[in-house]
């Protein structure tokens, strides 16, 4: 009976382990100058623990991240240098997948930033203000594979969603940094840092919504917490909007959750960073990033319960 009770026991842990787990994981990064220093880390926002899954070796700097817990991959990227991580290798650099390039014909290719990374519907997107006569500032699918032509390979992007004030030779002016996707609502979140409204534009400061896969309607959301405009990392995750900035002037990351169902703004996160610079800093929701997903603890646990009734039924 001892025996019976503590694999009980031993199962709900592992299931309340899971449910922690999942709850605590934001992931966020920076394009910090020093490749000594961390460029991604998890955070625990139940304890506060800083864990660090890479540092900022060439080109593996972080812009934007996004998650697919599909795969248990973490997608990232410095400025148009795409890479991928996978869950779990903590010290490890991430993988170099190609250069993210916009293309009218798949014969000319244009090299192209994004501040934000989002992952939807089973697909990467990006967020892009790096703009032209011939590509318009907006929201494009970002390939996950190489197209392996030489002697450049291209991460290819297509669009989804372009910023409808772009007219004719004009990009645009909405300012698009930071990126994330909430399922719930099927909208894409996005930072603007620029204030548009006095050169006859409409756009201010702050978190907007984007139907980008519907009507493509823009809506503001919220402004900027007072006194922060450098924001441009966004995840979801826990009934949350995290938002990130990095705060070069004193050293460290500023996180301001926000919740999505009473519309407040939680107590800030402060978490030190060795590094002067006001510099980007992408954010994602990943649980499973640093520990076994939460369905793969389900299933330790549903062995155990299932143990338990083959012990039962031979008494």
């Amino acid at each position: 009976m001892r025996i019976h009770r503590a694999i009980g026991f031993c199962a709900c842990a592992w299931l309340a382990a899971a449910a922690s787990t999942a709850s605590a994981q934001l992931v966020f990064g920076t394009t910090t100058a020093a490749t000594t220093n961390g460029s991604a880390f998890y955070l625990d926002v139940n304890t506060s623990q800083v864990t660090t899954l890479w540092n900022s070796a060439a080109n593996k700097k972080v812009n934007g991240l996004a998650a697919d817990p599909a795969t248990g991959r973490l997608y990232s990227n410095d400025a148009a240098r795409l890479n991928y991580w996978n869950y779990g290798d903590i010290g490890t650099t991430p993988t170099f997948i190609a250069g993210m390039y916009r293309t009218n014909d798949n014969v000319t290719f244009t090299a192209t930033g994004v501040d934000g990374l989002a992952f939807a519907n089973g697909n990467l997107y990006g967020a892009t203000s790096f703009s032209s006569t011939i590509y318009k500032r907006g929201i494009y699918r970002v390939s996950t594979t190489s197209d392996g032509q030489s002697p450049t390979p291209h991460s290819v992007m297509t669009p989804l969603w372009l910023d409808p004030t772009g007219i004719g030779t004009s990009s645009g002016t909405l300012s698009l940094g930071g990126l994330e996707f909430n399922p719930a609502n099927n909208l894409f979140y996005i930072t603007n840092s620029a204030d548009t409204t006095g050169s006859g534009g409409t756009y201010t400061p702050g978190i907007f919504t984007i139907d980008a896969f519907g009507s493509g309607a823009i809506v503001k959301l919220m402004d900027f917490p007072l006194g922060h405009t450098r924001i441009d990392g966004l995840a979801i995750g826990g009934g949350k909007l995290w938002m990130t900035e990095q705060d070069g002037t004193n050293s460290r990351i500023n996180i301001f959750p926000y919740d999505l169902a009473t519309q407040t703004l939680d107590p800030t996160i402060f978490v030190p960073l060795a590094e002067t610079g006001n510099r980007a800093s992408g954010a994602a929701w990943a649980p499973g990033a640093i520990a076994p997903e939460p369905a793969t603890l389900s299933l330790l646990g549903l062995s155990g319960l299932a143990l338990l009734r083959r012990r039962r039924a031979t008494r």
